[in-house]
């Protein structure tokens, strides 16, 4: 302690040693001694440490296993922000189910379902239409003349109409016939023409063998099964004004009918 209160007036006859003094400083001991002498302060106590006090163990209910600790949850912080979040100390209300949440999937059945089967609609048959009548007139002169293998009609200058009697002939020829498709019919039209209009006759003898084409199907033959041939001015040696039908297919005796 003596040396710490020395320890200013050391420093300070320190100092004046070092700057440039020429007085010389004395230091009377004696006085430093005479210095009341105060008492060194006691060190502080260290504080004492206190153990940790063992914390008590939550009772373990009866029916709990043996070893586990109840522990408790912490509380669940939600963001107040967030719709239905709840502060710490408050029970969160109850609230309905969304109406939002999907539907429940309906049971799938126990067997496999057969598979369903719908028959195709057939489209409705369209009815065919019936053949135009054939060009009959009570004023037609048309005569019908049987012939080798088929039948003759004779025209009327510049007629191509069918008489009702020329009608009823061929009728008669494809009833007399055997029922099938073995027979055809060839109808040959000829008509004479004149040197102002050398086309004329081939028209005139369109329209002949369309009139008994026309016949023929309105007594029940296929169309498919007649053939048709307009030959104008080239009648031969026979009647310019006519059309020849000739029945084929009835065997080796078939032949077409020829003019006379």
């Amino acid at each position: 302690m003596r040396c710490i209160r020395l320890l200013p007036v050391l420093t300070a006859a320190l100092l004046t040693v070092a700057a440039p003094a020429v007085a010389q400083v004395t230091v009377d001991l004696r006085a430093l001694q005479a210095l009341p002498q105060r008492a060194a302060p006691s060190p502080s106590p260290m504080p004492r440490y206190a153990a940790p006090q063992p914390r008590p163990m939550p009772p373990v209910e009866p029916g709990a296993a043996r070893g586990s600790v109840a522990t408790t949850a912490p509380p669940t912080v939600l963001n107040p922000a967030a719709p239905g979040a709840t502060t710490p100390g408050t029970t969160p209300s109850a609230t309905p189910p969304s109406s939002t949440q999907p539907a429940a999937r309906p049971a799938l059945p126990e067997s496999t379902p057969a598979i369903a089967s719908i028959p195709p609609v057939p489209p409705p048959a369209e009815a065919a239409a019936p053949p135009p009548p054939p060009p009959i007139s009570d004023q037609a002169a048309t005569k019908a003349e049987p012939v080798s293998q088929g039948l003759r009609l004779l025209f009327a200058t510049g007629q191509s109409d069918l008489s009702p009697d020329s009608a009823a002939s061929l009728k008669q020829l494809t009833s007399s016939l055997p029922p099938g498709d073995a027979t055809s019919f060839s109808v040959s039209a000829y008509a004479p023409g004149s040197r102002d209009d050398p086309s004329s006759a081939r028209r005139l003898s369109l329209a002949r063998a369309m009139a008994v084409r026309s016949a023929l199907v309105s007594s029940g033959v296929a169309s498919t099964r007649i053939y048709v041939r307009a030959l104008g001015e080239a009648y031969g040696s026979g009647p310019a004004d006519r059309v020849d039908v000739a029945v084929q297919g009835l065997g080796d005796s078939t032949a077409q009918a020829a003019p006379k």
